[in-house]
């Protein structure tokens, strides 16, 4: 933890010497045809890394604090088993493993913990289980009738496991602006114990290489406003690290609306990165700007940082020269690498 701490602190002076977080896409497929994303309609999903391709890579990191899974659907990976042993077998000093889930796949989920919990008794998960609004709603936006039962029942699962930090993750979009409050009662309907802390909000984003959805429009900017500080007003729980996250990221959002540039210095290739299902190493899912496929180097992380195109594409990221975003999967970074003027906003 305390290597993990330094890193943060130090990323608020510095460029980091390698990044304390990655960021790993293990698939593009998707078993739900959401209307903000477009991730379900990629095609090529025969050139996924191994477990055994992305074993080797980490094997040459000797330290990483951080390990998001993502996808499309990573429980759709039949060998996921596999690849996070890959991760937790090579990474000694991981804090959190944390894995982004639709939760359609309860059985999958649980048969992952069990098998893991035999190797890595002590290991942290944090699990974000997408919902977009109450039943009949998040269904129609995810486009398969059921699948808000499902996320539900992944949550109360995974709520009753040790060391496993369990959160829906709510996207604004289109399809639910103004929906918040909503979904926050109907989920507690089901799951009394339910707190704001066990909420993340994300805002939606176009890519043009991740979600496929760049011709998609931009939020009315009115009623976002109206929606974020209708949020900001329901946070009356106290502090916690998830509610801090959240009501920082939602406050600098309303500087972002202005600019459409990042309101604090971007960790991508300074702290953070992001790795795609065929090993294309990019600063993050935002920002087309590949620097090398991991399969064509016998370079680690450590040794990847230290090019002198992974410096300059630090200095752009930093510099608001990339095309600009404001998500949470990089924003929460950006608030840890700069501390002090985060704290103060709001």
């Amino acid at each position: 933890m305390l290597g993990f701490l330094g890193s943060i602190v130090a990323a608020n002076f510095k460029r980091l010497h390698s990044p304390f977080k990655l960021s790993y896409a293990v698939t593009y497929r998707c078993n739900l045809k959401c209307h903000m994303c477009h991730i379900w309609n990629k095609t090529d999903h025969d050139n996924e890394l191994s477990a055994a391709d992305i074993g080797r890579f980490l094997s040459k990191q000797d330290r990483l604090y951080w390990f998001g899974i993502t996808g499309g659907e990573c429980f759709l990976r039949e060998d996921l088993p596999e690849v996070v042993e890959a991760v937790l077998g090579n990474l000694q000093d991981l804090e959190v493993l944390h894995i982004a889930t639709n939760g359609t796949l309860p059985d999958k989920i649980e048969r992952l913990m069990k098998d893991v919990r035999k190797r890595h008794p002590k290991v942290k998960f944090v699990f974000n289980i997408s919902i977009d609004g109450p039943s009949q709603l998040h269904d129609k936006i995810r486009g398969i009738e059921g699948v808000w039962a499902k996320a539900l029942t992944s949550y109360k699962m995974l709520k009753e496991m040790p060391l496993v930090k369990a959160q829906f993750g709510f996207t604004l979009s289109h399809g639910n602006i103004g929906q918040f409050e909503n979904t926050f009662l109907a989920l507690k309907d089901e799951y009394p114990p339910l707190r704001l802390d066990d909420m993340t909000v994300n805002i939606f984003q176009r890519s043009s290489f991740y979600y496929d959805n760049q011709r998609m429009p931009a939020l009315d900017p009115e009623l976002l406003v109206k929606e974020i500080r209708k949020i900001i007003g329901m946070d009356k729980e106290g502090l916690s690290l998830n509610n801090l996250l959240r009501r920082k990221y939602l406050l600098f959002y309303l500087d972002y609306l202005k600019t459409k540039k990042s309101p604090l210095k971007c960790q991508a290739f300074s702290a953070t990165c992001f790795l795609d299902p065929y090993g294309n190493l990019w600063p993050c899912a935002v920002y087309k700007r590949k620097l090398l496929n991991i399969r064509e180097t016998d370079m680690g992380l450590k040794e990847i940082w230290k090019m002198n195109e992974a410096k300059q594409i630090a200095q752009e990221c930093s510099s608001n020269k990339c095309p600009g975003c404001w998500s949470p999967c990089d924003a929460n970074n950006a608030i840890a690498g700069s501390l002090l003027p985060a704290l103060f906003k709001g």
